[in-house]
């Protein structure tokens, strides 16, 4: 008897590592531009706007990205670095430099609304001439 219960409680436990995404989560998914091209590559985070849910965050390449987000109201940061060329020499590494103007991350002013639907398409349009926020 015991054997059984362990063998079902395995096989659930199983079936949920499988499922998906679950009530409180929506695949995003989407294409960001900047300057009408894509964005070669960087990151985009979903932070909630309230605190009650967990960030989630992604890769994006050839501006395309796909996250697991849990529902509600978002504030999202784009993020994207390049090469200075210039040594780090603390590291002897190259320095990098984020590149996207601060209102598409540090100081975001993207917001987004993720619902419970399964598949979720947000498209951003970037524009590197933007001011930053505040100034």
């Amino acid at each position: 008897m015991r054997l059984i219960f362990c063998f079902i409680l395995l096989a659930l436990s199983i079936q949920g590592c499988f499922q998906g995404t679950g009530s409180n989560e929506s695949e995003v998914s989407g294409f960001i531009k900047l300057d009408g091209e894509p964005l070669p590559e960087g990151t985009i985070t979903f932070i909630s706007a309230d605190n009650t849910t967990h960030s989630a965050q992604g890769k994006i390449q050839n501006g395309k990205y796909v996250v697991i987000v849990p529902v509600g109201e978002k504030q999202v940061e784009i993020h994207a670095s390049r090469w200075t060329g210039k040594p780090y020499e603390k590291y002897d590494i190259i320095e990098t430099e984020q590149y996207l103007p601060a209102i598409y991350n540090e100081n975001s002013q993207l917001t987004a609304e993720v619902t419970s639907a399964q598949n979720i398409q947000l498209d951003f349009e970037l524009d590197s001439s933007a001011q930053k926020s505040g100034k």
